[in-house]
């Protein structure tokens, strides 16, 4: 049987919301083993509409910040390509994810400050779940949003 990271969900119309962190991107289009496959089928399902998916507009920094840095500007254009082949929703950081991002900063104050803008634009967005490979983010769990951790579904 075919393990799914992501089980949608249907009751009435909700379908599962998902918050994918950088590292999802990453692992997809470098193809890094063993992740790769796990994040392959989460993309599959964000292509036949089985969840619906986000991604936080600090991820994009995230993201482009060494492709840029090491001179390989295609892999940027590759990326802003993908997202836009997806039905993937950018979310800007408004003053509301600021100032949730400074609350959870002030209740778990060793974590990046780009990390708690990440989770607080999930929870401000209504996110069900927040896809990531950092287990640190872990602590972030709760009863509105399920932080799944990649490395948790290697075989």
């Amino acid at each position: 049987m075919e393990q799914r990271i992501l089980n949608a969900r249907s009751v009435g119309s909700q379908t599962t919301s998902a918050l994918l962190d950088t590292s999802v991107f990453i692992y997809y289009l470098e193809e890094v083993e063993p992740y790769y496959p796990l994040v392959e089928k989460i993309f599959n399902d964000i292509l036949e509409n089985n969840i619906s998916s986000f991604l936080s507009a600090i991820s994009i920094t995230e993201f482009v910040t060494k492709p840029l840095t090491d001179g390989k500007g295609t892999d940027v254009e590759r990326f802003k390509q993908f997202l836009s082949s997806l039905s993937i929703q950018v979310l800007d950081v408004t003053y509301e994810i600021a100032e949730q991002a400074g609350k959870l900063r002030s209740q778990y104050p060793s974590t990046r400050t780009p990390d708690a803008l990440i989770i607080a634009t999930a929870l401000e967005n209504g996110c069900d779940v927040f896809v990531t490979n950092d287990k640190d983010l872990k602590k972030f769990e709760v009863s509105e949003l399920t932080v799944i951790v990649l490395e948790d579904f290697v075989e």
